[in-house]
């Protein structure tokens, strides 16, 4: 297969008059001028949503393959072709029940059988948080960190989970992601209390990333700048975003920008089961929702969960002046980075062919995964 970019999006920028040759669902060849069978206006990386609960009806809680399928075939078409599903806190054997189905689901999509973007694995976001900023997490669902706890009910999922949000000051925090990076758990941090000196610690401890921040941490205070500060100022700490323009104020958007880089900021949907469907409210697995103008909340107020996938992440932050290429390495080679997927999120000979056909105005046309190529009109 070979595809046509009339703009490509290469690991040092764009380029223009280029044809990409796709083998058994690799990169074989990137060459000057055009031979493809396809033009594509703008050629990007697929995106890689690393935080995600569902959308268009599905939720983790559901076990449903139909709602699921529904779900990744969207994200596809909004050009994302890969991802870690997050499971939202709740009781142990709950969220191991998530596990297995979400184990099974990948089975099928290496067997042929469950089509849209690829499930990497999983991303737990909790229970090991801090209660006192649950946002729209179950408050009576959180419990302490405990290796005991995790190995118990977690342990023989070590073939799907990839990612754990901790909150880095809540006793046995450090026992346990020393733990899950001894096993190549990415660790990260999130719904907490923090303050500068223990997230300085976490950091170095093996806290890689902190979970959608600026939300459900304490603000930056000159006299307590907390976790938020400490990560700004790391040079190696990824830092998510939700990028709705809802979340987190453009400006807000643009100094993470301007202190972490297109190499450590990571745009994500953080998207939940009402993400797509109308307004109105919405219940499911003990959760009220309510959407109002495209924007999600409990009904006591707390925001939940993001109001767009990456395709609409791309468009607000070239709104607000981030350049096109930083925002879509965001939203491809950062989180590919982050989870150590060098195979992933790049266009480059050697690497799979996961890629995003995108119009002038940066909507995606048509998706890439491996030799299944998807036209979206």
């Amino acid at each position: 297969m070979k595809l046509y970019a009339k703009k490509i999006l290469l690991p040092d920028g764009f380029l223009e008059d280029r044809t990409v040759t796709i083998e058994n669902g690799i990169i074989t060849a990137i060459e000057a001028g055009n031979s493809g069978e396809l033009t594509f206006p703008i050629l990007a990386p697929g995106y890689f949503d690393l935080h995600n609960h569902g959308g268009e009806g599905y939720d983790t809680t559901l076990l449903s393959m139909e709602l699921l399928e529904k779900f990744l075939l969207r994200l596809r078409k909004a050009g994302v072709t890969d991802i870690l599903i997050t499971l939202l806190t709740g009781t142990l054997s709950q969220m191991a029940e998530e596990l297995s189905f979400l184990r099974s689901a990948m089975e099928r999509q290496k067997a042929g059988s469950l089509p849209g973007a690829r499930i990497v694995g999983a991303h737990l976001e909790g229970p090991f948080l801090n209660g006192a900023k649950n946002g729209a997490q179950d408050a009576s669902s959180i419990i302490p960190p405990s290796v005991e706890i995790y190995d118990r009910y977690f342990g023989e999922f070590a073939d799907v989970i990839r990612m754990v949000t901790v909150a880095p000051e809540v006793e046995g925090a450090a026992d346990l992601a020393a733990h899950l990076v001894a096993r190549g758990i990415c660790v990260q941090a999130g719904h907490n209390l923090c303050d500068f000196e223990t997230a300085e610690l976490a950091f170095a401890a093996g806290f890689t990333s902190v979970c959608h921040t600026f939300n459900a941490c304490p603000p930056i205070h000159h006299r307590a700048p907390g976790l938020v500060t400490a990560a700004m100022l790391s040079d190696d700490v990824y830092c998510e975003a939700i990028c709705d323009l809802v979340h987190l104020h453009p400006g807000v958007l643009r100094l993470l920008y301007r202190t972490k880089g297109a190499k450590r900021m990571i745009a994500i949907s953080d998207s939940t089961m009402p993400t797509g469907l109308p307004d109105g409210v919405y219940s499911y697995a003990g959760h009220q929702c309510k959407v109002e103008n495209g924007v999600k909340s409990t009904l006591d107020g707390a925001l939940y969960g993001g109001g767009c996938y990456l395709d609409e992440s791309v468009k607000n932050l070239i709104s607000i002046g981030i350049p096109a290429e930083d925002a879509l390495q965001m939203c491809s080679a950062t989180p590919a980075n982050r989870m150590g997927l060098a195979k992933l999120g790049k266009i480059r000979v050697g690497a799979e062919a996961h890629l995003v056909g995108l119009d002038e105005d940066y909507t995606p046309i048509a998706t890439l995964i491996g030799d299944d190529l998807k036209i979206h009109l």
